[in-house]
């Protein structure tokens, strides 16, 4: 019995290093939180990526709203700048389709309908911060439903 159970825990723990050592290359992923009574427009969500190496990094944005969030698209402003030079260095204005014509929502999920947004690639220097922050650009000032805001960043091969 004792060494069924030492086999057991042998594979559980060696299922869960090759799940934890898949993506080698993601340097950052981070959701943000959203105030679910209703994101402000002047409340920026700010992620900080460290970075050791010069090289080329693929980017990405992650969205989660539920069925509280009022539109079928979002407009959202991503401003990137590196830390020892805070003038920005990317700027987009991201517009969202994230329902059909007939509201519903087109995301990934059941409850919580989640998005991912391509945001292209960036050279970042060694030893650096890049600061990414992110708000909407709605005409709604107190926006309801967002659940979160997530950045993905990945060391291109």
């Amino acid at each position: 019995m004792k060494l069924r159970r030492i086999k057991i825990t042998g594979i559980i723990i060696a299922v869960a290093l090759a799940l934890t050592s898949c993506n080698r290359h993601t340097i950052y992923s981070h959701y943000e939180p959203v105030d679910m009574d209703g994101w402000e427009r002047s409340d920026t969500l700010l992620f900080c990526v460290n970075n050791a190496t010069d090289s080329i990094f693929s980017e990405q944005l992650g969205l989660r709203i539920n069925s509280k969030f009022p539109y079928r698209d979002l407009a959202l402003v991503v401003e990137q700048r590196l830390q020892h030079n805070p003038r920005i260095i990317k700027s987009d204005t991201l517009y969202l389709n994230l329902a059909n014509e007939d509201g519903l929502f087109i995301g990934k999920g059941l409850n919580i309908f989640h998005y991912d947004v391509d945001l292209g690639t960036i050279v970042l220097p060694k030893a650096d911060t890049l600061q990414v922050s992110v708000y909407h650009n709605m005409r709604r000032e107190i926006l309801p439903g967002v659940a979160s805001i997530g950045i993905t960043v990945v060391k291109e091969p």
